[in-house]
């Protein structure tokens, strides 16, 4: 039979032990994805795109000149809210590129590298616009998500700003003749994409393309 002055201790040892085991069993870890692409922008359909400026993938073969209109692909970045990323910590995951990235490593400087960064199997963060983060990528690119594809109307204001061809010369800025232009332009400028081209949407018209220089 246990010495009753022995069984007080006895229990709290035990309760301890159980309190310590459950509290390391119930550690709170984050699990963040990007913020979801701002669908209140379009109201369920891309066509009532307004004031927004949108990354854009398309062809000069897409433009109709007849109808005036643009068929493109439209994209969002992918960005990270700021007071998760902040929180960061050993044990939390990540979603990038629809893998899950559980932390183990974590350097803040300039940028936040995860797990050595994304050549090591990790991801990098830079700060963004609005208290958010967004991925870092080879030659500073973001992380693109495809919004959905769609025809809008050209703007009878249109104004395309292209990039030179090196990046300290000029752009060109045309505000008539763009058919002629684009049938003129080299043929590898032919064609826009999200990494270095917005579309400036107002009331779902397009009224501005802007492609600039990339590496």
């Amino acid at each position: 039979m246990t010495n009753p002055k022995y069984l007080i201790p006895l229990l709290c040892v035990l309760f301890a032990g159980c309190t310590n085991t459950s509290n390391k069993e119930n550690l709170a870890y984050q699990f963040i994805k990007p913020i979801p692409a701002d669908k209140s922008l379009f109201n369920g359909d891309l066509k009532e795109l307004n004031a927004t400026t949108l990354p854009a993938l398309f062809s000069f073969t897409d433009f109709n000149w007849k109808d005036s209109t643009l068929t493109l692909t439209a994209y969002s970045i992918d960005t990270y809210k700021a007071s998760e990323i902040d929180n960061l910590q050993k044990g939390d995951t990540i979603l990038f590129r629809n893998d899950t990235i559980i932390t183990d490593k974590i350097e803040r400087g300039k940028y936040i590298s995860i797990n050595g960064g994304i050549e090591f199997g990790g991801v990098d963060l830079t700060a963004h616009e609005e208290g958010t983060y967004r991925v870092l990528l080879m030659d500073n690119h973001p992380q693109y998500s495809q919004l959905g594809k769609v025809k809008l109307p050209l703007s009878p204001a249109l104004t395309i700003i292209d990039c030179g061809d090196n990046p300290d010369d000029p752009s060109d800025t045309i505000r008539t003749n763009h058919r002629q232009w684009l049938a003129n332009v080299k043929e590898y400028k032919r064609d826009f994409s999200e990494l270095n081209t917005r579309v400036n949407i107002e009331n779902g018209i397009i009224t501005t393309i802007t492609r600039f220089w990339i590496p």
